[in-house]
């Protein structure tokens, strides 16, 4: 398992998901913006039972709005690969991951384990299927 800053891509389409973790544990949203495609779809189909929260956002403008009020919200947020899975499709990659940070509000931390499946299209993300444990997620924002 290697943070995700540290693992050199084997294609374009691996730099692309790669970057999701990178731009996000670096906080560069502008950076992190240009990996969408303007239609795009994150899912979370585990997603936590809290108020408010949506477990599919549709568009790159939602994404990216998502991600603007969530990110400034932790501290010392880094991503490990556990593993990075090309398929038959080269526009398909499954990443398992785990992350770490903290949550400023509360001062709690938020480990993760994850399974993401991104697809995506000229090297631009348009499907990012997110797994996530939702009791981890509960103890930390809940």
């Amino acid at each position: 398992m290697r943070r995700a800053d540290e693992i050199v891509p084997r294609n374009d389409n691996e730099r692309t998901v790669l970057g999701f973790y990178t731009t996000l544990m670096a906080k560069d949203l502008d950076a992190f913006a240009d990996l969408w495609a303007g239609d795009a779809v994150q899912e979370i189909p585990f997603a936590p039972e809290l108020d408010g929260f949506e477990p599919v956002w549709r568009g790159k403008e939602r994404i990216l709005s998502y991600y603007n009020k969530a990110m400034p919200g932790r501290r010392d947020h880094v991503f490990w690969i556990h593993d990075v899975h090309q398929t038959t499709d080269p526009d398909c990659i499954i990443v398992e991951a785990s992350a770490h940070s903290i949550v400023i509000a509360n001062g709690r931390s938020y480990d993760q384990r994850y399974v993401f499946i991104f697809k995506l299209r000229d090297g631009k993300i348009v499907l990012n299927r997110e797994h996530v444990n939702p009791i981890a997620f509960m103890r930390a924002f809940g």
